[in-house]
């Protein structure tokens, strides 16, 4: 395999990276202050936006790991299962909090938005809780992407790392989060045409006609899509898929990610169509697994070489980086691979305005008010960049794990409290908690988690039922009636 880029290519990146820079800045226009900077005033079309929906959720890790489920020997296509429960789960967030978000007036976040809706001190613990999650989810993205970006461009773990946080540090500091969503659709344009590519030149290139390709795939059990198996130390069954991914969705659609794109929308009914049709943009997630399927095809009609099967054994994520290597004529081989840094930005960028966005409105703000706006975009750049050194940090730190200790952080760690935040804007949807309950609702839910992790119960199943336990412990405890506008009208200082 190759051990670097072909000077080729690494030209077609630095031309599709400059291209991507350029058009982002000029879609963008100009920023006055930090409802601009964060908010983008409200002015970007709702397709847009759905694409970078999308955008920060198809990572590197997402573009490589995919094909390579498929491939395995005993890989199929259940991945669907999840796929679904995201699509839906995104249809849940637009109904379930676009309009209220979108209809609260007078805050900066989504944080403030629950301390306004159940306490400000509540608030204060979810930002933290959302800030802390965060930034462990994007030193982790950083690190897996250059990890998948080492094994195609040879520059080291270190190189591709402070490669994509740079990239991504300087689209969000141009014009916040309307750069970042203006790059993000033009990267989910350049990714979604790679996957199409990759599959196109496949079935270009097998002998086999795609019947008899779907016969022979169909006899291999490649094509399995569905497990209605009920045992709940699966992962891959539709339960886990569909209602884990679902209640992930809405514990996501907490973060201050969603606040942004709903509030950078024209309108109401704007904000509740990107989410909805971001559930049909998953189909680039079909094409990931179309890609998979032919590379199946593909090196069951050549063979695997054999320095490549030994890696295979070990690292089963280097067969599609393999074939964008070693079978694509160079400069198309090097879209592919601005098309993999693409999908490891588009998913960095976005945490990167999200950590920034908390940093000034929640902690820099209240300590240094009577500022001027452009003192606070400023600080907003700054620590977009501050941000940025950190995350490139805790990737590295995060290198030392081992593969297993890499996937406990992946999965695990974060669903630990992915229950309390899916509970915790459940219950400011419906206006009812306090600081005190919400404390000892946490604990309830880390518990249910521990326990069930005791029980090897899949984690895909953690976030339901650690934050249904929680959200039943506060409601019982609390006992006022539901108030379902969801509606914040207040500042809370």
């Amino acid at each position: 395999m190759n051990t670097g880029i072909h000077p080729v290519d690494l030209g077609v990146i630095a031309i599709v990276m400059l291209g991507v820079t350029w058009a982002g800045h000029r879609l963008s226009g100009r920023i006055h202050d930090r409802r601009s900077f964060f908010q983008a005033d409200g002015t970007m079309p709702w397709w847009a936006v759905s694409a970078s929906i999308i955008a920060t959720v198809v990572s590197a890790v997402t573009f490589v790991s995919v094909p390579a489920a498929v491939f395995a020997p005993e890989g199929n296509l259940t991945y669907f299962q999840v796929i679904l429960g995201l699509a839906l789960g995104k249809v849940v967030v637009a109904r379930l909090l676009a309009r209220p978000f979108y209809l609260s007036q007078n805050l900066a976040t989504s944080y403030e938005y629950i301390g306004a809706r159940i306490d400000a001190r509540t608030g204060q613990f979810s930002m933290a809780l959302g800030l802390l999650l965060n930034t462990i989810n994007a030193g982790v993205k950083l690190l897996t992407a250059s990890l998948v970006l080492d094994v195609i461009s040879g520059w080291g773990l270190a190189g591709c790392a402070a490669f994509i946080v740079s990239v991504s540090a300087l689209w969000g500091a141009l014009a916040g989060i309307k750069t970042v969503i203006w790059t993000d659709f033009l990267l989910f344009l350049l990714f979604a045409a790679g996957a199409v590519f990759a599959l196109l030149y496949m079935l270009g290139d097998i002998t086999m006609s795609l019947p008899e390709a779907i016969v022979w795939l169909d006899a291999q059990a490649k094509l399995v899509l569905f497990d209605f198996d009920t045992q709940m130390s699966k992962s891959s069954t539709i339960w886990a898929g569909v209602i884990g991914a679902v209640f992930l969705s809405v514990a996501q659609g907490s973060s201050q990610g969603t606040w942004q794109r709903v509030k950078a929308c024209r309108s109401v009914e704007d904000a509740q169509k990107a989410f909805d049709f971001a559930a049909l943009f998953y189909v680039v997630h079909l094409l990931i697994l179309g890609v998979g399927l032919a590379l199946v095809v593909f090196y069951a009609e050549r063979g695997i070489p054999e320095t490549l099967a030994a890696k295979l054994a070990t690292e089963p994520d280097r067969i599609f980086p393999y074939f964008i290597a070693t079978e694509l004529p160079v400069g198309i081989s090097g879209l592919f691979i601005a098309a993999i840094f693409a999908a490891a930005i588009s998913t960095l960028d976005s945490g990167l305005a999200e950590a920034s966005d908390l940093t000034v409105n929640h902690l820099y703000a209240p300590v240094r008010s009577g500022h001027s706006e452009s003192h606070y975009l400023l600080m907003s750049r700054l620590f977009m960049a501050l941000w940025a050194i950190v995350f490139f940090c805790l990737a590295l730190f995060f290198a030392r794990y081992s593969a297993q200790g890499l996937l406990q952080l992946t999965f695990k760690l974060p669903n630990y409290i992915y229950g309390a935040i899916f509970a915790t804007i459940l219950l400011a949807r419906v206006g009812i908690g306090s600081l005190g309950l919400i404390l000892w609702g946490f604990l309830v839910a880390c518990a249910v988690v521990a326990l069930l992790s005791l029980q090897d119960v899949a984690f895909f199943y953690w976030c339901p039922i650690s934050g249904g336990a929680m959200f039943l412990f506060v409601w019982v405890m609390d006992r006022r009636p539901f108030e379902w506008s969801g509606i914040a009208v207040h500042k809370i200082s």
